[in-house]
């Protein structure tokens, strides 16, 4: 199991989606619908093995955090309008603390980032935090650790243009979590999601 969870600072929290202005009007709803589809699709297929969580902080409700459960899925296309409009559809729904099915595939909850994180380690899952300063991601999870980890399922954890703030890489400093880094450059969480993939991808293939 691969799993991602986003903090998207400024994500619109409300049904309010102006399909036209995902970047603006909507505090970089792009970028969330591009980690989607990073995450999930490939030329031919969908990745069924993954769940990608998004954590909203912007206005008017936050937090409200989507999840998306690939096994699920269904009818989403890869392009940021149509991912929109299926998040259009599950913030436009009355959250509570419980997770719950807006379309096939995508739950929606009134839960916080810190929520998330600490639900995966109760969970047992091996969490990591995508960081420009990490240990080189092939130092960590390698032919020798993959198998181990792997039995465990991979949680990654990204921020979003802003970034993780002060309290929140202190709160995961002191749950001991690992952070990563997987390239030298500042990469956009998009595109940190598809060298993950990669990464992963390789190791299992290797096996088989």
């Amino acid at each position: 199991m691969r799993e991602f969870i986003l903090k998207a600072n400024k994500a619109i929290t409300s049904g309010d989606v102006n399909l036209k202005d995902l970047p603006g009007s909507c505090g970089r709803l792009d970028l969330v619908c591009r980690c989607v589809s990073s995450a999930f699709f490939l030329s031919h297929d969908i990745r069924r093995d993954t769940v990608f969580y998004s954590v909203h902080y912007g206005e008017p409700n936050p937090p409200v955090a989507l999840k998306f459960v690939g096994s699920e899925l269904k009818r989403v296309s890869p392009d940021e309008r149509s991912i929109a409009i299926f998040i259009k559809k599950a913030l436009s729904k009355e959250h509570d603390t419980h997770w719950r099915e807006s379309t096939p595939g995508i739950y929606h909850a009134k839960r916080d980032f810190k929520d998330i994180v600490l639900e995966k380690l109760e969970e047992g899952r091996k969490v990591y935090l995508l960081h420009l300063k990490g240990k080189p991601i092939e130092e960590v999870i390698n032919p020798k650790t993959y198998d181990e980890i792997k039995d465990r399922g991979f949680v990654f954890i990204l921020g979003d243009h802003i970034g993780l703030t002060e309290e929140d890489e202190r709160f995961l400093r002191d749950l001991k979590i690992e952070r990563i880094s997987i390239s030298p450059l500042e990469l956009h969480a998009n595109q940190c999601i598809d060298i993950v993939h990669n990464v992963l991808d390789k190791l299992e293939y290797m096996e088989k």
